[in-house]
């Protein structure tokens, strides 16, 4: 016997799976992608709020989709895991993650191109950045300070913070830093900083782009089962599992539970006084065969 022969009698062997299981299965996946999609979000949120508190130069976006992402995976969370009320936080979580797909997009534009191909590292690397501070008092921090500032063609002089890191190369003496890319950077600790804070960015921006694609992915998952029923698979249930699941176990049941596996016709049910009026004899008939009848004396 060959190989796929014998796997085709293990699986012929494999008793097939009933639909409770099967939607149990359904159930644990879309469980553990929309899990992925929370932590991804929270990283989102967290790395974004750290990016952007690293200087006041350069406003990160990149938080902003992972605020509405992780509002929209805890509703899916919430949905898969109650009974009550499942498909109305599944339709509501769908709504915010894809408003987060849309944003996460719109970040990854605005940080992506907008700022990360606006940030020339090349001085950065070569050492010719300077990076002033005023000392340790908090004074004059918000003041500014006229520094010598020797570019590649000119040299001239320009105003800054404290805790400023500033490349003159980037600098435009003739009209005043009126240039595409970021010359300064405003309250790192160093220009070291800054290094780290552009690979902040990239990393930022790959988050967002996973964000996005996952984002389309559990926006799928949530929408092809927010309309069918779950129920666990148990003895006192597991006789209903071949019927369809009910949507609360304290459903009254309409159905004879004699006849729901020899796939008869439930039994009509008649009422009390019409089966009493059936068993009670006529007193003019004592035989229906016979056709005698009898008339009782008082």
């Amino acid at each position: 016997m060959t190989a796929r022969t014998i796997q085709d009698a293990r699986g012929r062997d494999k008793p097939a799976l009933s639909q409770a299981e099967l939607m149990t299965r359904r159930k644990r996946s879309a469980i553990w992608v929309v899990l992925g999609m929370l932590c991804l979000s929270m990283v989102l949120v967290i790395l974004g709020v750290y990016t952007t508190t690293r200087t006041e130069s350069i406003n990160i976006t990149g938080y902003a989709s992972g605020i509405i992402l992780t509002f929209g995976s805890f509703l899916g969370v919430l949905g898969l895991c109650l009974e009550e009320n499942r498909k109305q936080l599944l339709v509501a979580a769908i709504v915010f993650l894809s408003f987060g797909i849309i944003t996460s997009f719109l970040c990854l534009m605005v940080d992506g191109v907008f700022i990360v191909f606006n940030m020339d590292i090349r001085p950065l690397k070569a050492g010719r950045c300077q990076f002033y501070t005023s000392g340790s008092s908090y004074i004059y921090e918000n003041y500014y300070a006229s520094v010598p500032c020797q570019g590649l063609l000119e040299s001239c002089s320009m105003k800054v913070r404290s805790g400023t890191c500033y490349c003159c190369d980037l600098y435009d003496c003739a009209n005043g830093g009126y240039m595409n890319n970021y010359y300064e950077f405003v309250g790192v600790q160093s220009c070291g900083d800054v290094l780290s804070l552009y690979a902040l960015i990239w990393l930022l921006t790959s988050l967002n782009l996973m964000a996005f694609f996952l984002g389309i992915l559990t926006t799928a998952v949530l929408g092809s089962i927010k309309d069918q029923r779950f129920c666990s698979v148990t003895p006192s249930s597991s006789q209903f599992s071949e019927e369809g699941c009910f949507s609360s176990p304290s459903a009254p049941l309409l159905v004879d539970n004699t006849n729901t596996h020899t796939g008869q016709q439930p039994q009509q049910l008649y009422p009390v006084n019409a089966e009493r009026s059936l068993m009670k004899p006529d007193p003019e008939h004592l035989g229906p065969q016979t056709g005698v009848k009898i008339h009782l004396s008082a």
